[in-house]
């Protein structure tokens, strides 16, 4: 990519959609937009061009930035409605949706620490998944299973209380169990 696309693509950043900057369809699926972000940031990762001259490194990453930006929005259902919605009144960057590095920045107060199912606290989308297996797991049986997927849910989304929490809640349903095992096993 050569300067003049740089500058092409500085342009028209802040008037295309989420969707163009990712030259991906507004009804694409899930995959889609996934594979569609995987292409966007082969070509913008800012590692991918070290060698470049230090006022095109900070164009490409003003490029990628947005681009998390809006894989942050778009990979999460609801942020993902929202986003269309507002797309539809002509609002091709809503403030309340920009995702911040820590969570969306929602107009919106954050969920409270007690009360309300867990998933609902979570800000990183990648780490909802992995919630919904863990409570999954635990329902099943599986404590030991559940927090192995609730690990890789913190790791996606750090220093979440609610997620800590639950974390101390399936050691303690990992203890019951070994106990219980252990009483079953001498019998």
């Amino acid at each position: 990519m050569d300067g003049l696309a740089l500058r092409q693509w500085l342009a028209a950043l802040d008037s295309i959609s989420y969707y163009d900057l990712f030259r991906a369809p507004p009804r694409a699926t899930y995959d889609e937009l996934r594979a569609a972000f995987h292409l966007f940031a082969e070509t913008f990762h800012p590692d991918a061009h070290r060698w470049r001259h230090p006022n095109e490194q900070a164009a490409i990453g003003r490029i990628y930035r947005r681009g998390t930006e809006a894989w942050r929005v778009l990979s999460d259902p609801t942020l993902r409605a929202r986003y269309d919605e507002a797309v539809a009144n002509g609002i091709l960057r809503p403030e309340n949706l920009i995702v911040e590095m820590d969570g969306p920045r929602s107009l919106a107060p954050p969920p409270s620490a007690g009360g309300g199912r867990l998933i609902d606290k979570v800000r990183a989308p990648g780490a909802r998944p992995f919630v919904l297996r863990a409570e999954e797991l635990l329902k099943k049986g599986d404590p030991k299973q559940a927090k192995i997927q609730l690990v890789m849910a913190m790791h996606m989304d750090k220093g979440n209380a609610a997620l800590e929490a639950f974390g101390k809640q399936l050691d303690e349903a990992i203890a019951a169990k070994a106990e219980e095992d252990k009483k079953n096993w001498k019998r």
